[in-house]
């Protein structure tokens, strides 16, 4: 009887099949384990090769005497006729800049803004009457009631002595019919770019200072600077310690203190 087609294979060649399968999973294995051996090899190497490093903290703290003072102020005029508003205001303001050079302010130093006008409308009442009940709106009409001018004064200077009183004292000027509102002085540092430069490497002395002492401890070496990242700088009056995430800017006071800090990292060999 012919054989017939499709039956299975001997036992040989299931023998034959069976060595080279394991044969290819022997090999595919084998690559496995170098694949793994490179591995744990590159890893070690990588932790073993990296440079050890320290982190450390350093600040620097210095006082600093304003050296510009600004202040500004404003004068307003309210007339229904807008010629007598500006003539009012033309008068204060030649008030004000009296006061001013008399007690000593030079005229350099005072600017005087552009004027600004405003209206004020005349209001009316309205009545309603709704379920038997009345009720009263005020409106505001088109008609002008008065006319309302104004115009700031600031004054820059670098003495700080005079500008703090004139600020205090100008108000006097109402006396006289002068409608004028004093704001309060800024106190200002104009070197500061310098004076970053300075504190920041004030602070990074410190932090290596600090990193030496605890390498030196520990028994290691300190290596070179890798990093110096500056934080934010706290300015505040003369005894203040406060902070803040954006940092402090003081301009309410003439003695201040500055303080920065800068975060380092240091190789260890």
């Amino acid at each position: 009887m012919d054989a017939v087609l499709g039956a299975a294979p001997g036992k040989g060649e299931q023998a034959r099949r069976m060595i080279v399968s394991l044969q290819v999973g022997g090999f595919f294995f084998a690559l496995a384990n170098v694949i793994c051996v490179a591995i744990l090899a590159w890893t070690y190497l990588s932790v073993k090769l990296e440079p050890k490093t320290i982190e450390v903290k350093g600040s620097a703290k210095k006082a600093i005497t304003s050296d510009l003072i600004t202040w500004s102020g404003m004068i307003t005029a309210k007339d229904a006729d807008l010629t007598r508003a500006y003539d009012k205001l033309k008068a204060d303001a030649d008030k004000v800049a009296a006061f001013l050079k008399t007690n000593g302010i030079a005229e350099k130093d005072v600017t005087f803004s552009q004027i600004s006008t405003g209206k004020q409308f005349a209001k009316k009442e309205i009545k309603h009457i709704k379920n038997g009940e009345e009720s009263t709106e005020i409106v505001e009409t088109d008609e002008v009631k008065a006319w309302v001018l104004t115009q700031s004064i600031r004054i820059e200077s670098a003495d700080m002595k005079k500008v703090p009183e004139v600020a205090r004292t100008v108000t006097s000027l109402i006396k006289e019919g002068v409608e004028i509102d004093s704001g309060c002085p800024s106190f200002l540092y104009t070197k500061m770019s310098e004076l970053k430069i300075d504190m920041l490497a004030e602070a990074t002395r410190d932090a290596t200072t600090r990193a030496m002492q605890v390498v030196n401890n520990a028994n290691g070496h300190l290596g070179r600077l890798i990093e110096a990242k500056m934080g934010v700088m706290q300015i505040n009056p003369k005894g203040s310690s406060a902070t803040s995430a954006e940092g402090n800017n003081d301009v309410t006071s003439l003695e201040k203190e500055i303080t920065a800090i800068v975060t380092t990292r240091f190789e260890l060999k």
